[in-house]
């Protein structure tokens, strides 16, 4: 898991990354993909779609493990960086 950062949303920890793209398109696919995979997990980030970037943060604000950044969240932060990896190799 490189360049994720720990910041607070709603006075729970997450792990958050900013992932760049060069076109809008390619930032929408990565949204299309990791929304696909939070919907298959039942746990949905914070995502922010901008021009050639999205951020997105992972964290769990209630759970029988408890709040804040769970193995779920950084299961789901590696899955995101192979995710934008592969999206990478086929631009």
């Amino acid at each position: 898991m490189n360049d994720w950062n720990v910041c607070v949303y709603g006075g729970v920890e997450h792990l958050e990354k900013r992932f760049s793209f060069k076109k809008y398109s390619r930032s929408l696919a990565f949204f299309n993909a990791v929304a696909g995979l939070a919907e298959t997990y039942i746990h949905h980030p914070r995502m922010v779609l901008e021009w050639g970037s999205l951020t997105i943060a992972w964290g769990t604000h209630e759970s029988d493990q408890g709040s804040g950044v769970l193995a779920v969240d950084r299961e789901l932060a590696e899955k995101c960086d192979q995710l934008y990896e592969l999206l990478k190799k086929q631009s």
